[in-house]
């Protein structure tokens, strides 16, 4: 018997758990599917089965992954959810309870479960070398069947990823390899960092290891056509500090940001240069490229981490904890640099994928048009921005509208030449759709909307793949 959830923000409104997996194979659509628009859109986010222990605080990275899917092509579209199914998964669903505790915590895990890895797979979905694979950045990929969404089990690369593996690897687009990294590489709060190369067949090409200067939480990393860098920022994990019933990861003011820079396909250990700097923040970053012998690197940064505690287990002020897009700079000579690009509250940055790690003009983002009290989450818009010129194209969905990460789909030839693809809940209509938009004319809204037959729930990361 499934008990019933706590009333906390996150198992609530916008990210109350749905629950049900559905096939719907012609949706309604309002207005027209453009005519170059075939192939799968797919969104992974948190749904959890089961409601955690009652003195376990729910946390929305936590929950069970759930993968929607929704085929577009001829003008029609079609869509099914499933849940990723991983071990955690077929565990908690035999036994009808939660036996995890969040993020793993050891101090609420069932003694059946101890110790055993804790995968969500709720992060982001991501093809590569014709596979689909579920990521979240504590384990290593969970390989899916990119039309049913059936689970496969775990992707190792040939034993090349044997642990944690990041929920951002990066496409270099002059080869088509997988660039990606995973921390806590050698066991929870450990400093190792693993660096891996894919090739675009999926077969392993490179592994690298290092160590950042403390146990961070490296939620993304930059990729240019000369470096990789990686950024050891002032979000600390601490096993010890768990087991003492204080936050396992937690924000420590205290603490220097490390960039580490090292050449693309480098070695690591002593190849890899690090640039100490005050504490900041991000999450996700749109881009980086190499400006000379500087590297630069667009974020939607802040000044401290939100959703994460302090030590004390303190949550942070709404407004240090605002993101908005920054140009960070870190030159060759040690020193780093941030400016403000666009000053809206924002964040899911997107780029057209083509231009990864190259020197670019747009960016797409969700953000708030229109800040309102009580909304934890507050993305009501999408737009685009052109941080050359520093312009911004955007469009609001309307009070009461929350909105997810857009996806940029290419089909011309020119940077930014094609649609955005984002879900859409109408809180006031309880209703979903996918939304797709001209990413050169977002002011103009959505030229079609893709009707869901049921809410689907707030969520994380979003991919496209082309039909064959």
């Amino acid at each position: 018997m499934s008990l019933p959830f706590p009333d906390e923000p996150y198992l609530r409104g916008y990210y109350r758990p749905f629950g049900a997996e559905m096939e719907a194979e012609d949706l309604v659509v309002e207005g027209t599917i453009p005519a170059d628009l075939a192939g799968t859109f797919y969104r992974n986010g948190p749904d959890p089965q089961h409601p955690p222990h009652p003195d376990d605080r729910y946390h929305v990275f936590d929950g069970d992954g759930m993968i929607y899917a929704i085929r577009l092509g001829g003008g029609r579209a079609s869509m099914r959810n499933r849940y990723v199914r991983t071990r955690k998964f077929e565990l908690e669903r035999a036994a009808g309870k939660r036996l995890f505790g969040v993020f793993g915590n050891p101090r609420f895990n069932d003694p059946s479960v101890s110790p055993m890895e804790y995968n969500t797979a709720n992060t982001h979905i991501w093809p590569h070398g014709g596979a689909l694979y579920a990521l979240m950045e504590g384990c290593p990929p969970t390989a899916l069947d990119p039309d049913t969404l059936e689970t496969r089990g775990y992707e190792t690369f040939g034993s090349t990823v044997t642990g944690p593996f990041t929920a951002h690897p990066k496409t270099d687009p002059s080869d088509g390899a997988m660039h990606a990294f995973g921390y806590s590489a050698k066991g929870p709060g450990s400093t190792a960092v693993r660096y891996n190369i894919i090739d675009s067949a999926g077969q392993p090409r490179h592994l690298a290891w290092l160590d950042q200067p403390y146990a961070s939480m490296m939620h993304d990393f930059a990729l240019t056509e000369r470096h990789v860098v990686f950024p050891c920022l002032p979000v600390v994990i601490s096993m010890d500090r768990a087991m003492q019933g204080k936050p396992l990861t937690a924000w420590e003011s205290d603490r220097a940001s490390h960039f580490g820079v090292m050449a693309k396909g480098g070695a690591g250990g002593s190849d890899v240069r690090w640039v100490e700097t005050d504490p900041t923040f991000m999450f996700h970053i749109a881009n980086s490229f190499d400006d000379g012998d500087d590297v630069v690197i667009d974020v939607a940064g802040s000044k401290r981490a939100p959703l994460m505690p302090a030590v004390d287990g303190s949550l942070p002020d709404p407004q240090e904890s605002r993101f908005t897009l920054k140009r960070w700079r870190i030159g060759h000579n040690g020193t780093f640099r941030e400016e403000q690009i666009d000053g809206l509250d924002l964040q899911f940055p997107r780029i057209d994928d083509r231009m990864q790690g190259k020197r670019y003009r747009y960016a797409f983002v969700n953000g708030t048009a229109r800040p309102s009290a009580g909304r934890i989450d507050g993305f009501d818009s999408i737009a685009t921005i052109d941080v050359e010129r520093g312009t911004r194209d955007e469009f609001s969905f309307g009070d009461g509208a929350f909105c997810g990460e857009p996806v940029f789909v290419a089909t011309g030839p020119e940077e930014g030449e094609g649609w955005l693809l984002n879900l859409v809940w109408d809180s006031h209509a309880n209703e979903s759709i996918l939304a797709i938009t001209d990413a050169r004319n977002v002011a103009a809204g959505p030229v079609a909307r893709v009707h869901m037959p049921a809410r689907v729930p707030g969520g994380f990361h979003c991919h496209w793949r082309a039909a064959a």
